[in-house]
């Protein structure tokens, strides 16, 4: 049978019969794989805890017939931190959830590099930037798989939008509202201005600069409750993983 090689970030397993694992990954080239680990819940399984979530590495695997079998791991970078930590953990299986639920549209050449980029973020930060980090990152997806919010126009009309009285966003029709718009809408969701410069800036800056400029609870409060009904809004389900996250945050 035919073997391939691919670097890919384990996203989550399942115990499978007596002594396997079945595997999701994330890859650049294959986008979502599910596999299966023989004999990885052995105690002397050749695979150790080399299959832990969000593990970045590489994998061999042979073309199986109804799932691939993975017969070779190599980890890159273990981030054994994030798992070390309940809190990035809770917010990092966010980001997962949504990769795993990610449609045809979201590109795997781009999602990949963004995903292992915010995997090296999130090791590396302390527990203030943890909701920010989540917004940025949950926003950046949105954007790379062709949903980025309209905050420079009317979403409805087009009428450019340079200051508004209320800031009215549509997730109809997928950001603001200018103010003659607002009031054809039944019920939109009214943001405060930080929130929406919060959002706008998120949105145009650098990647790699998206802790550098701090914003209140309130703007990220507003901002990460607007990009679940967003995501909610898209994928027409809710992220089961936002539950566990609300939890962890009240300890």
């Amino acid at each position: 049978m035919p073997t391939y090689k691919t670097k890919a970030i384990i996203l989550s397993y399942m115990k499978f019969k007596e002594a396997d694992k079945i595997i999701r990954a994330y890859s650049p080239h294959f986008g979502r794989i599910s596999a299966i680990a023989k004999g990885a819940r052995k105690t002397k399984s050749k695979f150790g805890a080399r299959l832990e979530p969000f593990s970045y590495c590489e994998l061999v695997l042979y073309k199986g017939r109804n799932l691939d079998i993975i017969t070779q791991i190599e980890i890159l970078e273990s981030f054994s931190d994030i798992r070390e930590s309940l809190k990035k953990l809770a917010y990092v299986y966010v980001i997962a959830d949504l990769i795993l639920r990610s449609g045809a549209e979201s590109d795997p050449t781009n999602i990949f590099p963004f995903f292992l980029f915010s995997l090296r973020e999130l090791q590396k930060i302390d527990d203030s930037l943890l909701r920010q980090w989540l917004i940025t990152f949950q926003l950046k997806y949105i954007i790379l798989s062709g949903y980025k919010p309209i905050l420079d126009k009317c979403s409805l009309c087009g009428k450019k939008i340079e200051k508004l009285t209320k800031n009215a966003f549509s997730f109809k029709h997928g950001g603001l509202l200018c103010s003659d718009c607002s009031i054809k809408e039944e019920t939109p969701t009214i943001l405060e201005n930080e929130t929406i410069e919060m959002l706008r800036d998120l949105s145009e800056k650098d990647i790699k600069n998206w802790n550098e400029n701090t914003y209140s609870d309130l703007a990220q409060k507003e901002c990460q409750e607007v990009l679940e009904n967003y995501i909610y809004y898209y994928l027409e389900s809710k992220l089961k993983t936002i539950q566990f996250l609300r939890e962890i945050e009240q300890i």
